[in-house]
């Protein structure tokens, strides 16, 4: 009797408001499942200042830095690195621009320089120097 009396009224009183409630929750669900999918890709970059343990380091650091960076590999013999990141939220310029700006000469173009002034010097070699 009591269970009648329920139904009963939500379907007589409550039936407008129940219905805008689903259409709300299926909207929103179909809104946040739209949103472009994170895929992770992988960036090669040849690193000048990769040539000691402390620039590897800092490297490293600098990187984790920014938000979406899934895996840092940084060789110090090949004097590259190989940065796996979510390319929705951050991209491949931002990265560059990123280290750049603590001074890592990033493919041959060199970064900021009163940052690279503060690199240990471990992190030049002789021809870097020149």
């Amino acid at each position: 009797m009591v269970w009648k009396n329920v139904s009963r009224r939500l379907n007589l009183k409550n039936r407008i408001p129940f219905k805008i409630n689903w259409l709300v929750i299926v909207l929103a669900l179909i809104f946040t499942s739209c949103e472009k999918e994170s895929r992770i890709v992988v960036l090669e970059l040849d690193i000048a200042e990769l040539v000691c343990v402390d620039g590897q380091k800092i490297f490293e650091g600098r990187i984790l830095e920014l938000e979406g960076i899934k895996t840092v590999s940084a060789n110090i013999q090949t004097h590259k690195a190989q940065i796996r990141y979510r390319d929705n939220q951050v991209s491949a310029a931002e990265i560059k621009a990123h280290l750049g700006d603590f001074g890592f000469t990033i493919d041959n173009v060199p970064g900021n320089d009163v940052a690279r002034g503060r690199l240990p010097q471990c992190c030049f070699t002789p021809q870097a120097l020149q």
